[in-house]
Order: C-alpha cells, then sequence, then structure tokens
C-alpha cells in the first residue's frame, strides 16, 4: 500500500467532459451547477446543438461528415483534424483529463478516435466513455473492434451503465455523480492527500475504468460505504484489478480511524499486486456518516464477455 503523503505539488486538475452526437447531449446537460467541468458537445443537428446549454458547441456540417464517413482511419480526417484542433485549442491545450462520451456508430467512432487522439497529443488522459447498451446492441466482434479502435489512443475505457432514468435522486445522472466524485477526490486539499498523478497511475495500469461512489451510515457505514461504491448495474469481477485509487470521506473523527478498515476490504477483493493508493478528505458531516470514492483499473465483466477488447 503507497505511503501516507502530507502535500501535493500536481498540476491544477482540469477535467473536459465532450459528448459525441445528439444521443450525449442530456447527459452533459445534466452537469452540476457548481461542478467547475468544462462541456463541449459535438453534432450533427444545428438546431439541437442551438438550444444546447453548455458551454461550447460544434457543428459537423455536411462537407465534414461526409470527410469522416469516406475515411478508413483516423489519419484520414486531417481536414476535420486541422478545424476541430482550430476550434479547440484553447480547451486542449490545458485539459489534463478528457472524457469522451459516444456510441458506437461508425461515424461518431472515428470523431471519438481523433478527439482522443488530439487529447493524448496534449498530454492528457484520454477515456472513451461508451453506454453499455450500445455494446451490447452490437454482435461481439464488431463491439470488440470499434473500443480497440478507440483503445488505440487511451489506456483505458469507461463503461457508462444506467442513464435512462428521467429523475435523478440527486437532481443528475449516475455518470456526473462519479465524476463529481472524482473531481471532489483530485482537486481538493485533504488530511491524506490523491492527485492527478495518482488517477494517471491508476489509469495507466490500462483495462476497463470503474468509478464508485458510496456512503455509509451507522454502525456499518465502512463497509457499507465501499461496498455501494462498488455496486453496479453489472457484476464486477475484481480479482484482475491491479491500480486502485480510493477516497474515504467523512468527519476528522472519524475518517481516519476507518480509512484501514475501507482500504483492507478492497486490497483482499483485488489483485495481490495491485498498487493502491488512498486519501482521506474531511468534512463537517455528520460523526455517523462515510463515504468512498474508488477508481479501479482492470475490471472485468462478466455480462460483457467477448464485446469487450
Amino acid at each position: 500500500m503507497e505511503a501516507l503523503k502530507s502535500d501535493s505539488n500536481s498540476q491544477k486538475l482540469r477535467i473536459m467532459v465532450i459528448g459525441v452526437g445528439e444521443d450525449t447531449f442530456k447527459i452533459l446537460e445534466n452537469k452540476p451547477q457548481n461542478l467547475d467541468i468544462r462541456t463541449v458537445a459535438i453534432g450533427y443537428d444545428k438546431d439541437k446543438l442551438k438550444f444546447l446549454k453548455i458551454e461550447k458547441k460544434f457543428f459537423v456540417n455536411d462537407t465534414l461528415k461526409k470527410n469522416i464517413i469516406n475515411s478508413k482511419n483516423v489519419l484520414g480526417l486531417s481536414k476535420v483534424a486541422s478545424k476541430v484542433e482550430e476550434e479547440f485549442k484553447d480547451y486542449f491545450s490545458i485539459a489534463n483529463i478528457v472524457f469522451v462520451l459516444s456510441n458506437l456508430e461508425d461515424t461518431n467512432t472515428k470523431l471519438s478516435s481523433l478527439l482522443l487522439k488530439l487529447a493524448k497529443e496534449s498530454k492528457a488522459i484520454s477515456i472513451p466513455v461508451i453506454k453499455a447498451n450500445d455494446i451490447m446492441g452490437n454482435n461481439k466482434d464488431a463491439s470488440k473492434e470499434t473500443l480497440s479502435e478507440l483503445k488505440k489512443y487511451s489506456q483505458a475505457f469507461m463503461i457508462r451503465e444506467d442513464e435512462q432514468k428521467t429523475i435523478f435522486s440527486k437532481g443528475y445522472s449516475p455518470f456526473w455523480e462519479k465524476i463529481e466524485g472524482l473531481y471532489f477526490s483530485l482537486a481538493n486539499p485533504s488530511l491524506v492527500n490523491i492527485d492527478f498523478a495518482d488517477f494517471r497511475t491508476v489509469i495507466n495500469k490500462g483495462g476497463a475504468c470503474y468509478i464508485g461512489v458510496g456512503e455509509g451510515k451507522g454502525t456499518k457505514k465502512a463497509i457499507n460505504s465501499y461496498e455501494r461504491a462498488l455496486k453496479s448495474k453489472f457484476d464486477l469481477e475484481l480479482e484482475e484489478v491491479k491500480g486502485v485509487l480510493i477516497n474515504i470521506v467523512g468527519n476528522k473523527d472519524l475518517a481516519l480511524k476507518e480509512s484501514t478498515n475501507v482500504t483492507g476490504h478492497i486490497e483482499e477483493r483485488v489483485h495481490k499486486s495491485a498498487e493502491i493508493i488512498w486519501g482521506v478528505s474531511l468534512t463537517d458531516s455528520s460523526p455517523d456518516i462515510l463515504k468512498v470514492i474508488v477508481v479501479m483499473s482492470g475490471v472485468k465483466y462478466p455480462e460483457l464477455k467477448g464485446y469487450l477488447p
């Protein structure tokens, strides 16, 4: 287990979330208002983009779309690349984590690959985020091939789970709950800091990336918090997980005391050589409440076996 760190000299955290295609727009609009994250929407319908209430929008006109369709791979997208670079140079120049939400439709995949490539060239961690239903909606070979193409420009990929709900418990989607937890863990000074460099270490282990947030109360708050953080729409196999980032959030009289309990339980479930990095954040919450944010790379999804590279 990694030693405690008393301070952090990491670069300032800048997260960007890009939605490719109109089916990602509702997710982008659901971003919590107080979350300092840049959002970008890229689409093919000018009217839908026009009324979208987010920071940055990019319309792919018929000429650019035709170029994307006719290209065999990212290398054939030079005209599109120059236009995208021109439009987003100020964004990519400061972002150090870029999530690209998309589906596996051919045009969106090529455009997403280009965005991941540009993010990687800007030294950012680039992570494609694909909805599980889209993966399972294709045949296994097609899904595996498409995800393999996206992975050329990313060490990891993320599965977006159930986003079909219209009313969320916190007023925004499960995806944003995960990103909010990640941002809180990496951006805020803490009793035991974790930072962007730690996130990079975990992501660079490769494979499917899972982000979970859980809260526990009462006498079983420790076990309930990490179990809820690991609760997914799908079964999660953790035996091959090689990288884990954990942030324990709680009252000053609780969090550090419970940290060994939480990290110990998670350590028992992952690979014996997994690198586990943990931190502790203090809040003014009730001493009866504990919250856990966990990031893992190398997670296996048995129900998606054959669909993932």
